[in-house]
């Protein structure tokens, strides 16, 4: 009789693609229900047309961390109306388990090998030992051979100290100056979209990298919009730096030159 052949079970990352295939064909297809393009789905989530078609078509290659794909369908299904929560927990990853290392005790060869091989090896170590023990001690000078100095003479060998001279402490820097009512610094924990408003005129729109440090001021008003608040940290007037938002998620801050808090929109 013919052995039935084993189904070989599918992993983790095979998972992932067929979940992430059919999540993205219902995204499409309510999209495509609504009459919205991805034009419109980008104005609505600020996620990057290629990321959002390559969260239709599954194409998990194209795509970031699975923690930062499950926010992306999270921010694409609100923006359909429907319960983006719901639609990313769809989504999730099983922990792959490597097989444990065997030991080279526990290989056949190690089994095979008979014992008084490990009393030579035993043997010869010792002799080596032995032999390097009685080579330092014929190398070793003789101390008792050499001549006692006089205390006196010692103490002239002996160089004389040099006085040391401290050195002037340095001035400590000087506070920054404030320039202007309104000054926001941002800090890049990770890579995020950008855009600020200062005065009603768009001063920056760009995307930054982690790392990055950038710093704006103005007299009347800044507005500055984020798609990643959870890598963005910010201080208002020189004050302590707090993070933006959740990892994942836009976030848009107003700040005024008479109060010290920020209006969050």
């Amino acid at each position: 009789m013919k052995q039935k052949a084993r189904t070989k079970e599918p992993t983790a990352k095979q998972l992932q693609q067929e979940q992430l295939l059919s999540i993205g064909s219902l995204l499409k297809q309510a999209r495509s229900q609504r009459g919205l393009t991805l034009e419109a789905i980008e104005k609505l989530t600020l996620i990057r047309q290629t990321l959002l078609s390559a969260l239709e078509q599954g194409k998990l290659s194209d795509l970031p961390e699975p923690i930062y794909i499950r926010a992306l369908l999270r921010r694409y299904g609100n923006a359909l109306g429907l319960d983006g929560e719901a639609i990313a927990s769809q989504f999730f990853t099983r922990p792959i388990v490597n097989p444990p290392r065997s030991s080279w005790k526990d290989s056949p060869a190690a089994q095979l090998r008979p014992l008084h091989l490990y009393g030579a090896y035993v043997l010869l170590i010792m002799g080596a030992v032995s032999a390097l023990s009685g080579l330092l001690q014929r190398t070793a000078p003789d101390m008792t051979a050499q001549p006692i100095l006089d205390p006196a003479a010692i103490e002239q060998l002996m160089p004389t100290p040099e006085p040391v001279v401290q050195a002037p402490a340095e001035p400590e820097p000087a506070p920054k100056v404030q320039a202007k009512p309104i000054e926001v610094d941002l800090m890049l924990t990770g890579q995020s979209w950008v855009r600020v408003i200062a005065d009603g005129t768009t001063a920056f729109e760009a995307i930054l990298e982690q790392g990055e440090t950038r710093s704006w001021a103005a007299d009347k008003s800044m507005t500055i919009r984020v798609g990643n608040a959870g890598g963005v940290m910010y201080s208002f007037n020189q004050s302590e730096a707090t993070p933006m938002g959740e990892v994942g998620m836009p976030e848009e801050k107003t700040f005024a030159p008479d109060v010290s808090m920020l209006l969050a929109e």
